[in-house]
């Protein structure tokens, strides 16, 4: 398989990067077929929405969104998951050191919510 993405080292942008993380990734890199790529993009689209990336290290935004972009794409209960991703955060006992924490529940737990509100037609197994 040729990747057609490459992780950026350190972009410009680590809103615009971590967004883009989820859209490539699953097809670009891993050779996903389903979520296809519109779905992937409306899902993107309802995270930049909601800020989720917004302000945060690159460290700490290509964590959250492979994470984001893992469990809703492999997880019945992701958004349920996410949350606890978020709560393990908040209690330091997820074994990381994140550039700011805080950021990192607000991302978990904004993903979730999204999740919940609305995953795009063809989404989460």
């Amino acid at each position: 398989m040729t990747l057609t993405y490459e992780v950026p080292d350190n972009p410009a942008d680590p809103e615009a990067a971590a967004l883009e993380l989820i859209v490539r990734v699953p097809t670009d890199v891993l050779g996903h077929e389903s979520p296809g790529r519109e779905t992937l993009q409306e899902f993107a689209g309802l995270l930049s929405a909601e800020g989720v990336f917004a302000g945060m290290s690159w460290h700490d935004a290509k964590h959250a969104a492979m994470a984001i972009m893992f469990d809703a794409i492999n997880r019945d209960d992701a958004a349920e998951f996410l949350r606890w991703r978020a709560d393990r955060v908040r209690v330091d006992a997820d074994g990381k050191a994140w550039d700011d924490s805080g950021a990192m529940i607000r991302a978990f737990t904004a993903a979730a919510a999204t999740l919940d509100l609305k995953m795009p037609a063809g989404g989460a197994r």
